[in-house]
C-alpha cells in the first residue's frame, strides 16, 4: 500500500487517520509500518552486502521468541549481528526502542489476534497496539538519523561486507 517515497509521516498519518472508523485495518497497517521500518534500518545500518541482507531478512517474521529455532533468524538476532556493531555495541534492539516487552506483550499479539483470528480486539487495545508501532517506528527513523542515514531515502547498494 505504501512505497518508500510515500513518507514515514505520511504513512503514519493515514494510520492514525483510520483508528477512527476502522481500528482494526489501522493496527494491520501500523504493524505492516513498524516491521517495514525495522527492516529498513537494518538494510540501511547494517554491515552485510545489500542483496545477502535482503534475502536473509525475507526469512525473519519475528521479533524475538526464545523457543523458536534457532535455525530462524528472528528480528533481534540479525540486529545484534548487523547493527550492534563497531561504535554501536550498545545499540541493542530493546534499548533503541525502550518498549521491546509492550511491543511484544501487547502490540504484537493484538496484530496475531487479527491476522491469524484468535479473538476480539477492543478498540482501546488496537489503539494502544498502533501507538506503541507508531512511536517504535519513530524510534528506529531517529536512531536511523542519528548515523546520518534517512529510512525514507534510496538504499546504498553495499557488495561488501563493512568491517568495523
Amino acid at each position: 500500500m505504501f512505497t518508500v517515497g510515500y513518507g514515514v509521516e505520511k504513512r503514519e498519518q493515514k494510520i492514525q487517520s483510520l483508528m477512527t472508523d476502522d481500528p482494526v485495518t489501522a493496527v494491520v497497517l501500523a504493524a505492516v509500518h513498524f516491521e517495514w521500518m525495522l527492516k529498513r534500518t537494518i538494510l540501511v545500518l547494517g554491515i552485510t552486502p545489500t542483496r545477502k541482507l535482503r534475502a536473509q531478512l525475507e526469512l525473519v517474521y519475528r521479533l524475538d521468541d526464545k523457543s523458536f529455532s534457532r535455525n530462524s533468524p528472528t528480528y533481534k538476532s540479525v540486529w545484534n549481528v548487523e547493527i550492534m556493531n563497531g561504535s554501536r555495541r550498545n545499540a541493542s534492539l530493546g534499548r533503541v526502542l525502550g518498549n521491546l516487552h509492550q511491543l511484544q506483550g501487547h502490540a504484537m499479539k493484538v496484530r496475531g489476534k487479527i491476522i491469524h483470528g484468535n479473538g476480539a480486539v477492543s478498540r482501546s487495545d488496537a489503539m494502544r497496539a498502533v501507538d506503541l508501532f507508531l512511536g517504535s517506528g519513530r524510534k528506529l527513523s531517529l536512531f536511523a538519523r542519528s548515523h546520518g542515514k534517512s529510512l525514507d531515502s534510496k538504499l546504498v547498494i553495499r557488495r561488501k561486507t563493512i568491517r568495523q
